[in-house]
């Protein structure tokens, strides 16, 4: 991986998974293109005009190839990062503008998926939803591949964080034990009478 694609690492943090958006939602883009250029070539031609249809077919091929190439870049620009500290969504919203979000991973308190329609059940691709304490909406890991698998992985590395953190919460604890005073036999006391 390049350096550049991991926004800053910290010290001692490693990188355990890296996840990106199903190559299944460049297919809408490639069918609008491809319609795009049918309906094009089937309108002109059947109105006979050859030079404005060659001008026409060729802009619009130009046109469709430049949407599907933006949707291309903002697919495979769009990044989820799972390390042993927190989760790093690096979206690219558009060609020129793109969002970096992170959670720590010990503030998650809920994790769960969502697989929603039958295109996204048949490909096994969904979303991934992190809440953390304090925050209003949570952050989502939008159609991921394999979100159950995700979600395992987020759900197990969050128990062992716990886990870790109670361990060291006991060995923190110091043993309050008094050690019982020693017994001295006495002679009892006796009282005169005057």
């Amino acid at each position: 991986m390049e350096e550049e694609e991991f926004p800053e690492q910290r010290e001692d943090e490693e990188l355990i998974l890296v996840a990106g958006k199903h190559w299944y939602l460049l297919i809408l883009p490639l069918i609008k293109v491809f319609l795009g250029l049918v309906l094009v070539f089937l309108v002109l031609r059947f109105l006979g005009a050859s030079i404005y249809f060659t001008i026409a077919f060729f802009i619009w091929t130009a046109l469709g190839v430049t949407y599907f190439i933006i949707n291309y870049i903002v697919w495979s620009k769009t990044r989820y990062y799972l390390t042993t500290e927190r989760i790093i969504v690096r979206e690219q919203k558009s060609l020129f503008s793109k969002q970096i979000s992170e959670i720590e991973l010990d503030n998650i308190h809920n994790v769960s998926y969502k697989i929603s329609g039958p295109s996204s059940a048949a490909f096994k691709f969904g979303d991934v939803i992190l809440q953390s304490y304090g925050a209003s909406k949570g952050l989502i890991l939008k159609s991921v591949v394999s979100p159950q698998k995700i979600h395992q992985r987020i759900s197990q590395i969050i128990s062992e964080i716990r886990a870790e953190v109670k361990r060291e919460e006991f060995d923190d604890l110091t043993p309050i034990t008094k050690k019982p005073k020693k017994y001295i036999p006495r002679a009892p006391k006796i009282e005169e009478k005057s």
